[in-house]
């Protein structure tokens, strides 16, 4: 299960909070977070030390049925990104396609998907835009 690392605070739509939390690293998976706290406690156990941990705020991360396929195509296309002279400018396309062909996702639906797509893209755009500016 993935949980946000700290709650997703104030209005917006769903699939941007996703995405902006992506892109800000607040989203975990829970065997990723179990792997590095295993690394730590040998780390210092080398040592002869137990770590203490600081609990953090941890929301689950839900999604609405209809979201899911979007988050995990997103989630899929996350090797696309274009990188220009100014940093990350987009998402390729081309290669988005090359995705969407290999899930074999119906023309009928791939307008809805690459719309929810859209949204998340730009959503990451502005949470990496926002991160840089502080």
């Amino acid at each position: 299960m993935h949980r946000l690392r700290q709650g997703l605070g104030g209005p917006g739509k769903k699939l941007e909070q996703v995405a902006r939390c992506a892109a800000l690293g607040l989203i975990v998976d829970d065997s990723q977070e179990e792997s590095e706290a295993s690394t730590v406690d040998e780390a210092a156990a080398a040592f002869g030390l137990i770590p203490v941990y600081e609990q953090e705020q941890v929301w689950p991360l839900y999604l609405w049925p209809e979201n899911v396929q979007a988050y995990m195509f997103f989630n899929a296309v996350s090797t696309q990104w274009v990188v220009g002279p100014g940093g990350v400018v987009g998402l390729n396309y081309v290669g988005v396609e090359v995705v969407r062909d290999a899930w074999q996702i119906k023309r009928k639906e791939w307008p809805k998907l690459f719309s929810e797509l859209q949204v998340m893209e730009r959503a990451t755009l502005a949470a990496w835009r926002e991160k840089k500016n502080k």
